[in-house]
């Protein structure tokens, strides 16, 4: 009964030292598992919040153009009323010259034909 004891402990050892084994295979395959599955949820993640930062960002820049392009306009339209003032403030300076030059050019014919 001695032996067959022994015997019987020592097959119950030899399969409790290949279960922990077989055990520890698994273990480390499920932490593998695991942080794959893991990696690949951070990286789908920070896919999903680059794409956000870049539509943002594109947003951004198109509100900042279309500021830029209002502004522009609106210098350009400025610019181009004082421009057309101005030409006609010279117009009129111009004519009045004119005509004033016209009036002392006819005032002193008489003058020097006399």
């Amino acid at each position: 009964m001695m032996i067959r004891l022994t015997l019987a402990a020592s097959a119950l050892a030899l399969a409790g030292l290949a279960i922990p084994s077989q055990a520890a295979e698994t273990v480390g395959q499920a932490a593998s598992s695991a942080a794959n599955k893991t990696g690949h949820a951070v990286a789908e993640t920070g896919r999903e919040v680059g794409h956000t930062v870049a539509e943002g960002g594109r947003k951004t820049g198109h509100a900042v153009a279309e500021g830029g392009r209002d502004i522009g306009h609106g210098t350009a339209e400025a610019a181009r009323e004082a421009g057309h003032g101005m030409a006609e403030v010279g117009r009129k300076t111009g004519e009045a010259t004119k005509k004033e030059a016209h009036k002392a050019k006819a005032a002193a014919k008489p003058a020097s034909a006399s």
